[in-house]
């Protein structure tokens, strides 16, 4: 009795250890089509994310993937000028995916401004070259964004960013979740 609840509790540790191993293997695991290749990527910690990037010459060259997402939802990844990581989302810049309920997908940049009612209205970003520079898939519940930004300053070693996702309703993006991994879902990318 004793060796099978030993053999059990062994064998719950080993299947927990290389849970733990395959989803810290995600990021650098992955393969983007066309042998697209990153040089650095990051496990997010909040909302099955996973953030893969290029830097160089003071060109962030990302993409962003969101796993275990359905349709009828959006999907963002956005950079804030400011810096502040205690104040991410207010003034952030943002590269916005809206997966509709017919299975197409809208893709935009947007401000967001004055305050956590924003339904991501349409409008440019800060950043040179991230107005038209943004394409997403969608597929297999993983929707990536890709896009390509000249950072501001010439020079910076870091950027605050963000990611989040939330409901549409008659495919206005609406407010979203205020649990613990959404509010939390922002981090300092240090460019080197």
């Amino acid at each position: 009795m004793v060796s099978n609840i030993l053999s059990l509790v062994l064998c719950l540790f080993v299947l927990s250890t290389l849970h733990l191993t395959s989803s810290a293997q995600k990021c650098k695991e992955y393969k983007f089509p066309n042998n697209k290749v990153y040089a650095n990527c990051s496990d997010l910690p909040h909302l099955s994310s996973f953030l893969h990037w290029n830097y160089s010459n003071g060109v962030l060259e990302v993409a962003y993937r969101r796993t275990e997402i359905t349709s009828n939802r959006w999907v963002s990844w956005a950079l804030n000028p400011n810096n502040k990581i205690d104040k991410a989302m207010i003034g952030a810049q943002a590269f916005v995916a809206i997966l509709q309920s017919n299975g197409s997908i809208k893709a935009y940049t947007t401000v967001i401004e004055g305050g956590y009612n924003t339904h991501l209205e349409e409008g440019d970003v800060f950043y040179p070259g991230g107005d038209n520079n943004i394409k997403v898939n969608y597929q297999n519940n993983e929707v990536v964004i890709y896009t390509e930004v000249r950072i501001i300053p010439v020079g910076s070693k870091f950027v605050v960013h963000t990611w989040q996702d939330g409901p549409l309703l008659d495919s206005i993006p609406q407010k979203h979740d205020l649990a613990y991994a959404n509010l939390n879902s922002k981090g300092i990318l240090n460019l080197g």
